[in-house]
């Protein structure tokens, strides 16, 4: 639960600095690439403890699309709207997935 808990801080933060600190996305490569790790590793850790694997299993997948996106951006110039949009919805993406499974209890013994 912990780690969702922190997967939904670092997704809210994310859609914070892409609407109102774009600077912090667009003159540095290396806070993509940490908030990208950080989103992998607290995934794969709450992935664990998850009743509903898939949430944390997308929300690893939107990770590693947010450091190849960081990793392009060392490469080549990103144009402001792709690093605005690209960090827009990963963020909300994984800060939903992540709260709605720290939230999300099935009890299967209710159903029976």
């Amino acid at each position: 639960m912990i780690p969702n808990i922190l997967n939904t801080i670092l997704g809210i933060a994310l859609v914070y600095c892409a609407i109102l600190a774009p600077q912090l996305l667009n003159k540095t490569t290396w806070v993509l690439v940490a908030c990208g790790i950080g989103i992998i590793v607290l995934g794969l850790l709450a992935r664990s403890s998850d009743r509903v694997t898939w949430f944390n299993l997308v929300n690893a997948v939107l990770g590693a699309a947010l450091v190849l996106l960081g990793i392009a951006r060392t490469l080549m110039p990103v144009h402001e709207l792709v690093m605005f949009w690209w960090a827009f919805w990963v963020g909300t993406i994984v800060a939903v997935l992540a709260f709605w499974s720290a939230l999300y209890v099935h009890d299967r013994t209710a159903q029976a």
